[in-house]
């Protein structure tokens, strides 16, 4: 299993917050607490892990995500699309 699925598996477990105000999305993991021993800051998203376990994913800026996500897929795509 590559890191990806890894963290696709975490996620399902997850609990889901959205703010209504913001539009933020936050996923975080039911039973986990503590402090962070990772912290990765990308374009609008913020990834927070206990170990190799995710602790959660704040997304402020779907659109950060979603460029982050295209990449692996653009590689994959044929050169005329």
């Amino acid at each position: 299993m590559d890191l990806s699925q890894h963290l696709t598996a975490q996620l399902k477990g997850m609990e889901r917050l959205v703010d209504s105000e913001s539009g933020a999305i936050l996923f975080r993991h039911p039973t986990l607490r503590g402090l962070p021993d990772l912290v990765v800051e990308g374009d609008g998203y913020t990834l927070e892990f206990i170990g190799p376990s995710l602790l959660c994913l704040d997304i402020q800026d779907p659109s950060g995500m979603a460029r982050l996500l295209a990449e692996p897929v653009k590689t994959q795509l044929p050169i005329a699309v």
